[in-house]
């Protein structure tokens, strides 16, 4: 017998029917995005909870100024005239000067400092320009009551600072030491800016990895990069764990994202600041065979390395009383790999002023 058109009870039984799999995907979708949220709130508590034992076990080995609205930290070691200002590079605060401050010490004063954001300072407020930073400096110096004259030593992106420095306040600054510093017109060189974009798409995810937490469970288990690794291996073993709590910083990542964005302007900055005139300049150059460990694939090492050289005998040219020294067993982080030869060279600065302050 034929079902009548009005028997739905039939119809409905040729419906399709849910398949009982869509159920099992969603709940294990559910399942998984749980887990992932568990995960990533036990990675976040895991890098607090470090932060605050870190605070507590590495305090600042220095001094913690107010310079308005956030606190930098400054380190002084040392007596005597001129006083030798310590400027870091991109990824570094005044550890990265460990191995140098203590010699330089012994025959004037000598400080480093921290950036905003890095070490024990506080975060800074945006751009993060050269221009801001060197301006910052300046506070930093004159609430310390650190007086000049001064001797600028700047390291990598800390030359544009030190350059922007003596261009606001030349009458204080004596000399200067460039320790393989960047130049103005780097980003115009098709190699490091292959070397920059490497590093800078790379800044996001491992910042938000830090936040998680995974630097810190890497480190834990000595799982550093080599970068880290070989700056590590180089300082005393009691700057070790304070270099750790540095890197682990949740703001560190941060604040390199906030320099890196900045530096085009801070290139255009110091392209516009006057020549040096006659200040004493050494230009302290890297050419040991490795420029800088894991170097981006997309880098030709010869073209980077010649395209590298020319921009330093370039710098040489900023003053008229300059010379250059090769650091030919260092990579970029000479302070590292020869501090005796940076420091050496900072002394034979010192002493040079000395005379010439006495022969006026």
């Amino acid at each position: 017998m034929r079902p009548v058109s009005g028997d739905t009870s039939t119809r409905s039984s040729l419906l399709p029917t849910p398949v009982a799999s869509d159920h099992v995907s969603m709940r294990g979708l559910k399942w998984s995005l749980g887990v992932f949220i568990a995960l990533a709130t036990i990675g976040a508590l895991y890098q607090i909870v470090g932060m605050v034992l870190d605070r507590r076990q590495h305090p600042p080995i220095g001094r913690l100024i107010d310079i308005g609205g956030h606190r930098l930290h400054l380190y002084c070691m040392g007596q005597g005239s001129p006083t030798v200002v310590l400027e870091a590079a991109a990824p570094g605060w005044s550890l990265y000067w460990s191995m140098v401050q203590p010699e330089v010490a012994r025959i004037t004063r000598v400080c480093a400092y921290d950036r905003a954001g890095l070490g024990w300072s506080d975060r800074g407020p945006l751009p993060r320009t050269g221009r801001r930073l060197a301006q910052e400096l300046d506070r930093l110096l004159e609430r310390a009551g650190i007086q000049g004259p001064y001797i600028l030593v700047g390291h990598s992106l800390g030359g544009f600072i030190t350059r922007l420095y003596r261009e606001e306040h030349p009458r204080d600054v004596v000399g200067m030491v460039l320790v393989d510093a960047g130049h103005e017109s780097e980003m115009r060189q098709a190699e490091f800016r292959a070397f920059t974009n490497a590093g800078k798409s790379m800044l996001p995810v491992i910042r938000a990895m830090t936040m998680l937490g995974i630097p810190r469970l890497m480190a834990s288990s000595d799982q550093l990069p080599p970068l880290l690794t070989g700056q590590e291996e180089k300082v005393p073993a009691e700057i070790r764990p304070m270099l750790r709590a540095g890197w682990l910083r949740t703001g560190y990542f941060s604040t390199l994202t906030d320099e890196s964005d900045a530096l085009i302007d801070t290139l255009e900055q110091v392209r516009h600041t006057r020549s040096l005139d006659d200040l004493p300049l050494v230009v302290i150059t890297a050419t040991g065979p490795l420029w800088w460990p894991d170097m981006p694939g997309q880098v030709n090492p010869a073209k980077f390395k010649k395209m590298w050289l020319d921009l330093q005998q370039n710098l040489t040219t900023l003053s008229s009383n300059s010379r250059q020294v090769f650091a030919d067993q260092s990579s970029h982080f000479v302070q590292f790999d020869q501090p005796t030869l940076v420091s050496e060279t900072i002394r034979q600065m010192v002493v040079a002023t000395r005379l010439a302050s006495r022969a006026e």
